[in-house]
């Protein structure tokens, strides 16, 4: 399907404009750089890497916590429209894969509620979470880099990350950039949708004034699969930023604003009805840090932020059918202490925050308006016990009071008091290695959604059932693992978990069925599907590891083999399994590296998964292969120009992702060439 709103054509010729004119610029600035290489990344200079989810930027050989980076040149090549697509190979890292334009993380099983999506640590304020045909407006082409943390520092962003948090890291707020001037432009093009793109970042500091300045414009059609073009699955999105802080020895004061604007297909069921997303994000930011206000205090620092989202829901031939909107700030502020004994570091912060949601139109029909406020407390330590064990704990506290109404049970007021906490051990026999272990005990609040749903979502085609009596949900954890960290960038890791959920909420597929007026039948005949809300206690276990490993020189350069595997198992106590989990995956390739070029060829394999809850169907497995090429074809003064150049699933296998909503009607894309230019300055 072709998108129907009358600016699609203006949208298209501006996207085909924007991506020339971007690799127009750059193929121009390439004729100026000098022959100057340097290298395609950091793992390769053998430089710290830091974590910067974490309260302070600690080693990852000396945080408890299980963290995986993506930098910039990945998330380039990957390529994904939505978070969850560019994250999708990272073990424990699987996609919502909703449609093209909505793809939200899914950490271990776990999503919606039990992941906490944020940029720069504040949440995304977004409604990803009350279906997941809504799009998180994070473009992961305007990052930095992206985090994937799990551990003791989760419990910084709140109960809602019981299952780790994904952090789109940027500078939008510039309290940290370096004095001077750095550009980026990128575009590119790929073969599947015709996708095109491009986008550019600026950022200057002058003495004790930064600024910085991004903007991003992207579009694909309906793409391509091995059985034909898939059905609504077109994505465009454009949007901007600018920031600017003031800086003086390290404290600082800095303000930002961006707009996130979408419009994407929603993929139907053949014969269903065609509709699609019209999305609009506003977010108003600030943040501030005060350095060493007092002996033994490292910093105060405070991160606020307020968004006005929107998003209409059209039906081709009706119109607007439904619109959700959220309103939403957030506010944290957070002190960070030095070393006291044996303890190294920590902090204490307070979180507090606002949601008002509504839904009008048929939606209204699904969820009534509501009010979340929310109030944290926690604190995170770092104590080193000798120079091999360290030990790092966290605790929290939350207050969380949610008001609403649904149509059949009336007004709804109702406090939850979550309380969490964890323990994390590491011991370092050697500088390159490091074992870890992990206790939890974490609540959480449920959600909106899992309370209060009482009719259809029309673009999930689902009639959801909440349950006002919902008590909290609890969890304990065990994980524990070990890493390797070389200086010449050799990197492994592999860690085994276990979780306990008391009260798992869980929608459930019943069977059952509703027509567009509300009536209720006893079997699927009708348009939509009854899910229903409900508490079982629940177990997941699961394993996942990888390795990206250096194994001899060749010329200037490094060949080595990457691998890599994730295993989750869920069941329910009381028998059965849980529903959307994914399967086991496991896979392995070779790369490349040098000064000039980073080659990578990978093959991963997804298992069947025949493991289903009731009413789910099995999903057969399938195996993908990737390559890809980056070439750093000039360096010098002018600037850094790289081409990247990559393939996914070139087989053209099919491919269903199991997580998925709506995956027996809708595969991955097929085959796909990517070509991007990327200059750097």
């Amino acid at each position: 399907m072709e998108p129907t709103s009358s600016g699609v054509g203006i949208m298209r010729k501006s996207l085909l404009t924007a991506a020339l004119g971007s690799a127009s610029f750059l193929l121009l600035q390439s004729t100026a750089l000098a022959a100057e290489a340097g290298p395609l990344n950091s793992a390769q200079t053998g430089e710290t890497v830091i974590i910067t989810a974490s309260p302070f930027a600690t080693d990852p050989l000396a945080a408890s916590a299980s963290v995986v980076q993506i930098p910039r040149t990945e998330l380039l090549i990957s390529g994904g429209f939505g978070l969850g697509d560019a994250l999708k190979n990272v073990p424990g890292v699987t996609s919502s894969s909703f449609t093209a334009g909505a793809a939200r993380p899914v950490i271990r099983g776990l999503d919606a509620t039990r992941v906490r999506v944020t940029e720069n640590g504040l949440g995304s304020h977004d409604v990803s979470d009350i279906s997941g045909d809504h799009a998180v407006p994070i473009d992961p082409l305007a990052s930095i880099e992206v985090e994937v943390l799990r551990g003791p520092a989760t419990l910084r962003y709140g109960s809602q990350a019981i299952g780790g948090v994904v952090n789109a890291i940027n500078n939008r707020i510039p309290l940290n950039i370096a004095q001077g001037t750095n550009v980026e432009a990128f575009g590119g093009i790929s073969s599947n949708g015709l996708e095109r793109l491009g986008g550019g970042t600026a950022d200057y500091r002058d003495g004790n004034w930064a600024f910085h300045a991004d903007g991003i414009i992207r579009g694909a059609d309906d793409y391509d699969t091995p059985d034909g073009t898939q059905a609504n699955t077109f994505a465009f999105g454009r949007g901007f930023a600018v920031g600017g802080a003031y800086v003086d020895n390290g404290s600082g004061a800095g303000i930002g604003f961006n707009q996130y604007i979408a419009h994407y297909g929603i993929a139907s069921e053949p014969g269903g009805e065609v509709a699609h997303i019209d999305l609009d994000q506003k977010n108003y930011t600030g943040g501030a840090r005060l350095m060493a206000p007092l002996p033994g205090i490292t910093s105060i620092n405070w991160q606020g932020g307020h968004s006005d989202y929107m998003h209409d829901e059209v039906v081709d031939g009706v119109g607007i059918a439904a619109t959700f909107k959220n309103k939403e700030w957030e506010n944290r502020i957070e002190v960070i202490h030095g070393g006291l004994g044996m303890i190294t570091a920590g902090a204490v912060g307070l979180q507090f925050g606002n949601r008002d949601f509504e839904a009008l139109g048929e939606a209204l029909d699904y969820l009534l308006p509501t009010k979340t406020d929310s109030l944290g407390l926690y604190i995170f330590e770092d104590v080193a016990l000798n120079e091999l064990f360290s030990v790092q704990g966290a605790a929290r506290a939350e207050w969380t009071d949610i008001t609403g109404a649904t149509n059949a049970f009336g007004a709804f007021d109702r406090q939850y008091q979550p309380l969490s906490f964890e323990l994390g051990a590491v011991f370092r026999p050697t500088t390159e290695t490091s074992f870890f272990v992990n206790f939890a005990a974490t609540e959480r609040a449920p959600s909106v959604t899992e309370l209060l749903a009482q009719g259809p979502h029309e673009a999930s085609a689902t009639f959801d059932i909440g349950d006002p009596t919902l008590k909290k949900e609890k969890a304990v954890s065990f994980e524990g693992g070990f890493r390797i960290l070389r200086p010449n960038g050799s990197t492994a890791s592999i860690s085994a978990y276990h979780t306990s959920f008391d009260g798992f909420v869980t929608g459930v597929f019943t069977g059952n069925s509703y027509d567009e007026d509300g009536n209720f039948f006893p079997d699927d005949s009708e348009e939509f599907a009854e899910q229903i809300f409900l508490q079982r206690d629940a177990t997941f276990w699961g394993l996942e590891g990888q390795a990206h490993w250096h194994l001899f020189d060749v010329g200037k350069g490094r060949a080595g083999i990457d691998a890599q595997f994730d295993y989750v198992r869920a069941t329910f106590d009381s028998g059965g399994n849980v529903p959307r989990i994914p399967p086991f995956r496991f896979g392995g390739g070779l790369f490349f590296e040098s000064d000039d070029v980073a080659l990578r060829f990978n093959i991963q394999r997804a298992s069947a998964q025949s493991k289903t809850a009731a009413q789910e169907t099995r999903t057969p497995g399938y195996t993908n292969v990737d390559v890809s090429a980056v070439f750093h074809v000039a360096s010098g003064p002018n600037g850094d120009l790289d081409i990247l150049l990559a393939a996914s699933n070139l087989t053209d296998s099919r491919q269903r992702n199991h997580v998925s909503y709506t995956k027996d009607h809708v595969l991955f894309p097929g085959r796909t060439f990517r070509l991007m230019l990327h200059y750097t300055r």
